[in-house]
């Protein structure tokens, strides 16, 4: 991609950004714009917004220096194209979002983490994935772990084919991640998958320290923070949810590690 095409790309992002593309492709198809348009013209254009009128003022300079050969019909299929070319990026792309636990702060709006974590598990109909280095035992007094547990018991009810990778050292109380699952399970309902790392014997000061969450292969939760209560609603946890391929290629990751002997059942 040369300067100029990068810099033209990204004066039409910023346009529609600013919901202003639709009308500048108008004006330079009608000829109300053109390449030698001036600023009392751009101003009212842009209906008053001066960042607008800013973007349009470098458009027309990008126009009138390396896109001269076209006139305002040509210009404008160019802008419309790439515009359109913006708009199936943003409806096919991966989307994100930022997700948090920790104190609240004025002019901060993330998503709290228990909640993307139970959005998530409730959305899945076909697969989940849990990944951990920690669940919290009956020692969360307030019930949030024993909560997202059960979730996790629905999905497995209502036909979704649950996967739980777990590191498997000892976490306290003398017991390990599977230790407290069961210990949290619901009484009668058959158990998932239930895979760990096996380390070898040489390197036992290795550790699966991931924590991620996919479901469907489609939504993915990347964090920092372990299954327990005071990660969840408590501690200062950062993550980053990810909806679109990025998550299918976290879940195939996972797959592959299974397939090839690095994951393994996690037995007693």
């Amino acid at each position: 991609m040369t300067e100029s095409t990068e810099r033209l790309a990204k004066l039409v992002l910023a346009l529609s950004n600013s919901s202003a593309l639709g009308d500048t492709v108008a004006a330079t198809r009608s000829g109300r714009m053109d390449r030698c348009s001036g600023s009392s013209t751009l101003t009212s254009i842009a209906s008053g917004r001066t960042g607008v009128a800013s973007l349009l003022r470098d458009l027309v300079s990008i126009w009138s220096t390396k896109y001269a050969t076209l006139c305002g019909s040509g210009f404008s299929d160019l802008l419309e194209a790439i515009g359109h070319g913006i708009a199936i990026e943003r409806q096919t792309g991966p989307r994100t979002e930022v997700v948090w636990t920790g104190p609240t702060v004025a002019g901060s709006y993330l998503r709290a983490t228990r909640q993307v974590v139970q959005d998530i598990i409730q959305s899945a109909s076909s697969e989940l994935l849990v990944v951990g280095y920690w669940i919290a035992g009956k020692g969360d007094v307030e019930g949030i772990i024993n909560d997202v547990i059960d979730q996790v018991g629905d999905a497995v009810r209502r036909g979704v084919k649950v996967t739980l990778v777990l590191d498997r050292g000892e976490k306290g109380y003398g017991k390990n991640n599977r230790d407290t699952l069961l210990e949290l399970w619901p009484p009668a309902l058959e158990l998932p998958k239930i895979l760990t790392w096996a380390v070898p014997e040489q390197e036992k000061h290795l550790k699966l320290h991931a924590k991620v969450l996919v479901a469907d292969r489609a939504d993915a939760l990347v964090t920092s923070a372990n299954l327990t209560m005071h990660a969840l609603d408590r501690n200062m946890e950062m993550g980053v949810r990810i909806i679109g391929n990025p998550a299918k290629l976290i879940s195939e990751q996972f797959r592959l590690l299974g397939n090839s002997g690095v994951l393994v059942d996690f037995k007693l």
